[in-house]
C-alpha cells in the first residue's frame, strides 16, 4: 500500500505546484507496482482516492512550455466521484461506480477465491 497524502495536504492549501509534484512522485510510485506486477503475475494493484480535495481542475495550459493554471473550488473535501484503477488478476471486479466503501468488500471477496 501507497498512500500520496502530500496530495491532500496540496489541495488543502491550494497549492498548484503541490499538487503536480506529489502527483507526479505518485505515478512514479504506480509505474514501479505496474512493473512489479508484470513479473509476479498473482499480484493486483488498486489505484484510488478516499476523497478529492479542492476541487482542483485545469482551466487551460501549454504542454509545450510545461505551464498550466490551477484552479481550486474549496479548500475542503469535495463530493466529486474519485477513480478507480486496477490491474492484473481479478481487475474487473473494480469496474464501474460504487461507494468507496465497496473497495473494501471487493477486496475480501477476492481475498476469499
Amino acid at each position: 500500500m501507497v498512500e500520496a497524502a502530500k496530495i491532500d495536504h496540496a489541495g488543502h492549501a491550494n497549492d498548484t505546484a503541490g499538487i503536480l509534484a506529489e502527483s507526479i512522485d505518485f505515478d512514479k510510485a504506480i509505474t514501479e507496482a505496474l512493473k512489479f506486477a508484470d513479473t509476479h503475475p498473482d499480484t493486483l494493484v488498486i489505484i484510488t482516492a478516499d476523497h478529492e480535495t479542492s476541487g482542483f481542475s485545469i482551466p487551460q495550459g501549454n504542454v509545450k512550455k510545461h505551464q498550466i493554471e490551477g484552479y481550486f473550488a474549496s479548500y475542503d473535501h469535495t463530493a466529486i466521484m474519485v477513480p478507480i484503477f486496477a490491474y492484473g488478476p481479478m481487475s474487473h471486479e473494480f469496474q464501474g461506480v460504487y461507494e468507496n466503501n465497496e473497495v473494501f468488500h471487493k477486496i475480501m471477496k477476492i481475498l476469499k477465491k
